[in-house]
């Protein structure tokens, strides 16, 4: 029997769980936690801006951590978690730490929580990014790669160490040989590959050049 989620309505209006579902068997396999955007997309005017101090990068993803870990703690087993790393907190010193510290206030361990990461963030990678990956790494978290939207950073060998996952969409796939090479390469070296807007009926050519994940897939007609 397939784990069960509490309805959507239970939980807070800026979150949900979405099952990462295999194309074969329909089984979930990890979770994606989608929040409401609250970095560089909010700001405050007038008096209410002057009221609260602003809170940093790192302490804003600290508490979605321990928000997210304690609601999937009360409503899904699948494990692990997909938690989106925004570029202002990935590039914020104080984020493992902070990370660190949040996911030890719940009843969660570290190896529960994947920590997923833009293509664009790593473009223009520099020394201070890849080492930010790199303490997430050795403090215990997993990481993966979002690639639906840029497929630009080479997946060069000791990215391939880093990230155990690889996100992108079905669309795009026979359109961008890049792509289509970049899946190839992911998948050999054991990373999971999921796509968006996949439909079932493509579970046997997916499999075929490497994706056997799926979020949301769709039925024909």
């Amino acid at each position: 029997m397939h784990p069960t989620l509490s309805p959507l309505e239970s939980r807070p209006a800026a979150l949900r769980f979405t099952p990462v579902l295999h194309l074969q068997t329909g089984e979930p396999v990890t979770i994606l936690a989608e929040t409401m955007k609250q970095f560089e997309e909010r700001v405050s005017f007038g008096p209410a801006a002057q009221i609260a101090e602003p809170k940093s990068p790192a302490a804003v993803i600290a508490e979605q951590v321990t928000k997210i870990a304690r609601l999937a703690h009360d409503n899904t087993d699948v494990r692990p978690i997909m938690i989106a790393m925004p570029i202002a907190a990935l590039i914020d010193p104080d984020t493992p730490l902070a990370c660190d510290a949040a996911i030890r206030r719940t009843v969660l361990c570290h190896q529960e929580i994947c920590f997923e990461i833009s293509d664009a963030s790593l473009t223009n990678r520099s020394k201070d990014i890849k080492q930010a990956l790199i303490r997430l790494r050795e403090i215990g978290f997993r990481l993966s790669l979002n690639a639906t939207r840029s497929w630009q950073t080479p997946l060069s060998a000791d990215l391939r160490i880093l990230f155990e996952g690889l996100r992108v969409d079905r669309r795009q796939i026979e359109l961008e040989d890049d792509l289509e090479k970049r899946i190839d390469t992911a998948a050999s070296c054991g990373m999971h590959v999921i796509a968006e807007h996949a439909n079932w009926r493509d579970g046997d050519w997916l499999e075929s050049i490497g994706v056997e994940l799926a979020v949301r897939p769709r039925a024909d007609g």
